[in-house]
């Protein structure tokens, strides 16, 4: 899965959206469908690592805490 970019404002999005979860709610998506694209986009930062460089690092870590932060909320 690779990020791809928002086709409305160029923010990172998963693999197969158009859309990010931003622009989704925007648009008046329902917050299910915005969740599952905010975990897809997180997930996808995560599995972006490649060659130890310090930005896919970073992301990977903001991917991670995110995933964290939102199984913190569900509890």
């Amino acid at each position: 899965m690779k990020n791809r970019k928002c086709e409305k404002c160029g923010a990172p999005t998963a693999e197969g959206l158009t859309l990010c979860p931003d622009c989704m709610k925007e648009s008046g998506a329902a917050a299910e469908i915005v969740e599952a694209a905010e975990e897809l986009r997180d997930i996808a930062q995560v599995l972006s690592i490649t060659a130890n460089t310090d930005t896919n690092i970073r992301e990977a870590m903001a991917g991670i805490l995110n995933i964290a932060d939102r199984l913190e909320r569900r509890k």
